[in-house]
């Protein structure tokens, strides 16, 4: 295949995919625990595993790459390819995690083997590193969103299905594509600017995980809703990307993205009220501070370090130990902050009750259906209004309406104070 701009938009696809699958089943979590019927934080592995094998696995790959990147990039596309495959048909939790595993080991040649190989395409390696950070940027932003649409339109499965042929369709930029390189030994990695990675990735793991579970799992959103809402984060990144090179040094631009993202978590960490455009002014400042930030240091870590197939491979492994890291961290925060509220939304719901204008002999009984949607929600926010279904006719209708619409508001309060400290 000729065409150095079609060879670096396959390849640059290769890369997205890889890091778009990082998060790409958040909005999924809730169908595949209701598919496996797995404990909630169990279900979390989907993810963590991931992150996990991807961030273990990158720098060993790197270094099988660097000598033969074709043949490393065409193992990994099929492994993943295989592996997708099996995710999707995954008669069991167990596997499911098995195969996302192996995903990431393929994975992790891709993405490695895939810097090498733009160079061979654009023929420097500065210009190399500016489209594998791009587009690695790009798919980690996007994948949420991207997840949310196919599990809303085809159920979750679709999500692995459609990665099969997105992880072939790249082998067309090898052919005919001739990668040569003198060996030479591998340097030591620029520890400042993979440990700059490693905390930023930890921190937008509240931005590209805790915001979509929030959106779901708080608000009640369909995952097509949440996943439409969240591509005002991957459109600011798109955004920045494109006007970065008017900030002067990597330093600043890396500096200055850092300062955007606080910001942008710190305002997810005040939101006001429930609500999805509450959300769209900090996802803007999160996404233009990805776009910064993830490709200058990414660049800076790159800068002057051969073979860069390596250190993009140290890279990689910092952004993933960071993501795992902010997980690991950010969920029982987040977990132990949702019971405390969601206890005191209760106690306030039970009040709103008591005090409601609905015949005296029902208040008894509605505290019940309403119980009991708590407790068929297994920990999740509860769908409330399900126990209001058959008072909503009558005289007293719109006392019911009204104390229905209070209890909603107090878990939607209790679900977006829960996710505060976290962000």
């Amino acid at each position: 295949m000729g065409g150095t701009r079609q060879r670096t938009a396959l390849l640059g696809l290769a890369i997205a995919l890889v890091l778009a699958d990082s998060s790409v089943v958040t909005l999924a979590l809730p169908d595949v625990l209701a598919r496996y019927d797995v404990e909630i934080p169990t279900v979390a592995w989907v993810l963590t595993s991931y992150n996990l094998v991807l961030a273990l696995a990158a720098v060993p790959a790197a270094y099988a790459a660097r000598r033969r990147p074709v043949p490393a990039f065409a193992a990994g596309a099929v492994v993943f390819a295989g592996a997708s495959l099996v995710c999707a048909l995954a008669p069991s939790f167990a596997v499911l995690v098995a195969g996302r595993c192996v995903q990431a080991l393929g994975g992790a040649f891709v993405v490695c083997a895939a810097l090498d190989l733009l160079f061979g395409v654009v023929g420097s390696e500065a210009r190399a590193a500016v489209a594998w950070a791009a587009a690695g940027v790009l798919g980690a932003a996007l994948g949420p969103a991207a997840g949310g649409v196919l599990t809303q339109l085809a159920g979750w499965e679709s999500i692995f299905v459609a990665q099969i042929p997105l992880a072939l369709l790249p082998l067309a930029a090898l052919v005919g594509l001739q990668v040569a390189r003198a060996p030479t030994p591998a340097g030591r990695p620029h520890a400042a600017a993979n440990l700059a990675l490693l905390l930023v990735s930890g921190a937008l793991a509240a931005a590209l995980f805790l915001l979509v579970i929030l959106l779901v799992n708080g608000w009640r959103l369909e995952p097509a809703a949440a996943g439409l809402a969240v591509t005002a984060m991957p459109a600011a990144a798109i955004a920045s990307g494109r006007l970065a090179g008017r900030i002067d040094g990597l330093v600043l631009r890396a500096a200055t993205g850092t300062v955007l993202i606080g910001g942008g978590l710190a305002a997810l960490g005040l939101l006001p009220r429930a609500g999805v455009a509450w959300t769209l002014p900090p996802q803007l400042l999160v996404g233009a501070g990805l776009g910064l930030t993830l490709t200058a240091l990414t660049q800076r870590a790159l800068q002057g370090r051969s073979p860069q197939a390596v250190h993009g491979g140290w890279t990689i492994a910092s952004r993933h130990a960071g993501v795992v890291l902010g997980l690991l961290l950010l969920t029982p925060v987040f977990t132990a902050a949702l019971d405390r509220n969601q206890d005191e939304a209760l106690a306030a719901g039970t009040a709103a009750v008591l005090d409601a204008q609905v015949p005296p002999l029902d208040k008894l009984r509605l505290a019940q259906d309403v119980l009991a949607e708590v407790d068929r929600a297994e920990g999740q926010v509860p769908d409330v209004g399900a126990a209001f279904a058959d008072r909503l006719e009558g005289v007293d209708a719109d006392a019911y309406r009204a104390l229905r619409d209070e209890l909603v508001e107090q878990l939607d309060r209790a679900a977006t104070n829960a996710f505060s400290s976290s962000f």
